[in-house]
């Protein structure tokens, strides 16, 4: 095994050459850590002389060098690595009289210009500031040649102060890429909208054409002439209908049915049946622990039937100790009015209060909360449904974990065509639920850790309920997921069950709720609003740049080799990384010549071909903090996919984060991976468009997933060397799977972002290991059975998030 450490090429402009000619006039140039072939072309053209050499070329070159200076300007490209910056400053101060510095591939300038300044001022060269190179690169700077003494003691703090400001600089330049991207994506947005629009209004402009031409019609002498002619024959048409009708009146449907869907099929098969009703009512009165429930109810207005069924839903349950507190928020409806005390007298275990008059949603559930006399307490909307056994379910849950604080459970919605998209949601996810409020309904909340959240606050009314549990989860991270279909939220003409636009308000109070919550964890970001999933995206204030190695190991390719480097330099943002590749022996045999073309740090594997072994040799030979492992066939689309990453994985309680992967022809390869399905494990949405939104929007929005593929992975090297590494028994797929399990093991995370996207190209088809697979059973075997980020009434045969059996 070997190793050759050289820095990755800077991705310049393609003006780059005339650029710098014009900035210095005169003399030959000499160029070190660029692409050699698109700089010398660049050169030719601008009919200037330049000499492109890799730093390996300047060593041995300047190794006959008589003294004098050969160039009158060099450029260095320099890497994010130290490691050669005492050699090319003494090379370079040899045979230039005046060297540009200029930032490459993955360096921050803000970090390693002042390094820089200080080692070329060992040799008698010092900035001149009056050089201007911002057009260059806003991180340039030009050395010249002087006596020591004329240096000054101010360059180190004219360094420091300019690397102070290109900090603030790089902030500022990311707030308005993040602010940029939130921006477009309202304008597409707008632009899906005014869409829609122009079609209904053709379809407007048609409906009153045809209403036109109905109308002539109607008026015409030959419809007049056919109505005479046919006026026998409707007389026997009536009569042979009449006499069908009564035939088979019998056998008819009821207005309005409908055929059942496929979900409507399945609740049926699922729900609890009357003798498991019963059953479930004996079990409870068993139960060691039977705390009193608390349903509280705002009454605002609502239609008579729909409460009246709201609350026969309550008095069907089969636990039985419950109360229901009913307050009016200052109702105006008569008929409302008259039914609530007749709704009340019905049983004793239902308290009414009245307010007297209007005061939001929030002053009411809090007027709810203080009459409760419950141990805990659950939210009910006035005009839903509950099943029978949603109150059993707490209480049985209560047997198992007693100190729970806050649990919820699965739903649906509740239509004129009966039970429809229902949501079946995932164990606790602190990602997906700062993505969108998916704890939704129903929930149920200790009653101590309630009265320690202070309660509901009305600024954050038609997002109260996501405002409390962002306090309470604060407070405790007890919670519960009853994985089962519990509560059914009508879709009503005020409900955003219809859609989030019936509630104008309540996206801004989400939003207001999110920065809320992050301010008090001291977690300063951007809280932008996706337009086209009305779910959020968080980007959160990168704190430190800390330098990544990006690991690209096997490559099988050496045209998806050069792509995806070119890719990663032109096109990544993020300011401080190394690119790492890791060849094996007996791979890309066409990478030799590659690497004489273009400069990287190239490790040499001979250990063999396992996957797993190549990154653990790869992580063993370098030293950044944070490590990205990315398969060869990748191809970067957006420049701000590795600072999106780099956001997560510095967060103390993640171990890695992964991103969503595209096939070139738009279709998903990767969005986190669900174990447990087909066997061991499955990419999520594979092969869903690109910009589906995915079962509740999964898809399109930051969630935590029980692995990640290592094709595209960020993680710290103290959690990787906590959990041991890759396996290397273990073929790379299913050794992803356990790296990941190991993670969560140790308690850390597995975040999911869409916003980082990147093209897959040639995915490797994973290689069957059956021995592999018994290892992974006998190791992981309460994991495989139950993913606690893929709901247990989800298909097993593929991560699709379709309904199970």
């Amino acid at each position: 095994m070997s190793a050759v450490s050289s820095a990755s090429f800077h991705s310049f402009d393609s003006d780059f050459a005339r650029a710098i000619s014009r900035k210095f006039e005169h003399g030959q140039f000499l160029i070190v850590g660029a692409n050699p072939q698109k700089l010398e072309s660049q050169f030719a053209e601008a009919e200037r002389e330049a000499d492109v050499w890799s730093h390996e070329e300047l060593a041995s070159k300047l190794s006959q060098d008589t003294g004098k200076a050969r160039f009158e300007t060099a450029v260095w490209f320099y890497p994010s690595g130290t490691n050669d910056d005492e050699c090319v400053a003494e090379g370079l101060s040899r045979c230039a009289n005046v060297i540009v510095l200029m930032p490459g591939a993955g360096a921050d300038p803000a970090r390693r210009r002042l390094e820089l300044v200080q080692c070329f001022g060992r040799f008698g060269f010092v900035p001149d500031y009056e050089c201007d190179l911002v057009d260059l690169d806003p991180g340039a700077v030009c050395l010249r040649h002087l006596p020591r003494e004329a240096a000054g003691v101010a360059v180190n703090a004219v360094e420091m102060a300019f690397a102070r400001l290109n900090s603030e600089l790089g902030a500022l330049r990311r707030t308005l890429e993040i602010r940029g991207s939130e921006l477009e994506g309202a304008h597409h947005h707008i632009a899906s909208l005014e869409e829609k629009l122009l079609k209904l209004k053709e379809y407007r402009r048609e409906l009153k054409l045809l209403k036109e031409q109905k109308r002539k019609l109607r008026k015409s002498i030959e419809r007049r002439v056919g109505q005479v002619l046919l006026a026998p024959y409707r007389l026997l048409e009536k009569l042979a209908k009449t006499v069908w009708r009564k035939l088979h009146q019998k056998g008819r449907k009821p207005m309005g049915s409908t055929a059942r869907s496929e979900y409507q099929k399945w609740l049926e098969q699922h729900c609890a049946s009357v003798q498991d009703l019963k059953r479930m009512r004996n079990e409870a009165r068993a139960f060691a622990s039977q705390p009193l429930i608390s349903v509280i109810t705002p009454v605002f207005d609502t239609p008579v039937q729909r409460l009246e069924e709201a609350v026969e839903s309550v008095l069907a349950q089969a636990y039985e100790n419950w109360e229901l507190v009913l307050v009016d928020d200052g109702s105006s409806a008569t008929d409302l009015l008259r039914a609530l005390p007749v709704l009340a007298a019905r049983d004793r275990r239902i308290v009414l209060k009245s307010l007297g008059k209007h005061e939001g949603i929030s002053a009411a559930l809090n007027q709810a909360i203080a009459l409760a006399r419950g141990k805990w307490v659950a939210f009910f909307d006035h005009d839903d449904i509950l099943e029978p056994d949603a109150l059993f379910h707490i209480a049985k849950l209560l047997q198992m974990h007693p100190d729970a604080d806050l649990m919820y459970s699965d739903e649906d919605k509740l239509a004129d065509d009966g039970f429809e998209a229902p949501v079946f949601k995932p164990d606790w996810s602190p990602d997906f639920f700062l993505s969108c409020n998916y704890l939704g309904h129903l929930t149920a909340v200790r009653r101590e850790v309630l009265e320690q959240t202070g309660g509901f606050r009305s600024q954050f009314d038609s997002a109260q309920d996501y405002d409390l549990f962002f306090r309470v989860i604060e407070q405790t991270d007890r919670i519960h997921h009853i994985p089962r279909v519990l509560y059914h939220w009508r879709r009503s003409e005020s409900s955003s069950a219809i859609s989030v636009r019936q509630k104008p308000g309540q996206l801004e109070a989400s939003r207001l709720a999110i920065e809320d919550h992050l301010r008090r964890s001291g977690e300063p970001a951007h809280v932008a609003v996706d337009w086209r999933t009305h779910a959020f995206c968080i980007r959160r204030d990168l704190l430190e740049t800390r330098k990544i190695s990006v690991i690209v190991p096997n490559c099988y390719d050496p045209e998806s080799l050069e792509r995806c480097i070119e890719s990663l330099t032109s096109k990544t943002s993020y300011p401080n990384y190394e690119i790492v590749i890791v060849q094996t022996d007996g791979k890309s045999t066409g990478a030799p010549s590659y690497f004489s073309r273009f400069p990287h740090r190239l490790l040499h594997f001979s250990g063999g071909a396992n996957d797993s072994a190549v990154k653990n040799y790869a992580v063993n030979q370098t030293g950044s903090p944070w490590l990205l492992f990315l398969d060869d066939a990748m191809e970067v689309i957006d420049p701000g996919w590795l600072t999106i990453m780099a956001e997560h994985i510095q967060r103390p309680e993640v171990g890695a984060v992964g991103a969503r992967l595209l096939s070139p022809s738009g279709t998903v390869e990767h969005a986190g991976i669900v174990v447990g399905v087909n066997a061991i494990a499955q990419p999520a949405f594979r092969g869903f468009p690109a910009e589906h939104p995915g079962a509740n929007r999964q898809l399109r929005v930051t969630r935590n997933c029980t692995a990640v593929s290592s094709a595209c992975m960020l993680t710290r090297r103290e959690i990787l060397q906590q959990v041991g590494g890759f396996d290397e028994s273990l073929s790379s797929a299913l050794a992803d799977v356990d790296l990941c399990l190991k993670i969560r093991r140790a308690g850390y995370l597995i975040v999911y972002t869409p916003f980082a996207k990147l093209f897959w190209h040639d995915t490797h088809p994973d290689e069957i290991d059956m021995t592999g697979e018994a290892v992974m059973h006998q190791r992981w075997a309460g994991v495989l059975q139950s993913d606690p980020y893929y709901n247990p009434n989800l298909s097993r045969e593929r991560a699709d998030f379709s309904l199970g059996k």
